[in-house]
């Protein structure tokens, strides 16, 4: 009986590390929060942006661009690496660097810019070299 009862315990836990290893870490915690993750700036343009609303700031030359938001709230994060960092004459405004609305471990916590810009669709965005964050407040 012993065994019985180590397979089932070995094997709920097999999948429930399978179901997971898929998923954000966020999305884990916080069932209403997806993440995507983008090759380039065409990609994910391809893809839409209406779940987390069109950041136009984010340049042509845009890699690896990795977006957490929330399907309740309308709130988003998102950073993406390119050497032209944000479109030009798009994010003109200077802002506070904003406090992020979601939770993920690539936000940064230290070495932030004093300022950030305030961008079209209701983002924040900054930069650290050519690496730039930015946030989205909760719309709903």
């Amino acid at each position: 009986m012993p065994r019985i009862r180590t397979a089932g315990v070995i094997a709920t836990i097999s999948l429930l590390a399978l179901t997971l290893s898929g998923c954000s870490v966020v999305s884990a915690f916080e069932p209403h929060v997806e993440a995507d993750i983008f090759d380039t700036a065409k990609d994910m343009k391809a893809a839409g942006t209406s779940a987390f609303g069109s950041p136009g700031f984010v340049p042509d030359d845009a890699t690896i661009i990795r977006v957490d938001y929330d399907r309740q709230n309308g709130s988003a994060i998102l950073t993406y690496g390119a050497k032209s960092i944000i479109k030009p004459n798009v994010c003109i405004t200077e802002v506070p660097v904003p406090k992020p609305p979601i939770q993920d471990s690539w936000w940064p916590v230290d070495g932030l810019p004093p300022k950030a810009y305030r961008c079209p669709g209701g983002w924040t965005a900054f930069n650290i070299g050519e690496q730039v964050w930015a946030a989205k407040a909760a719309t709903k």
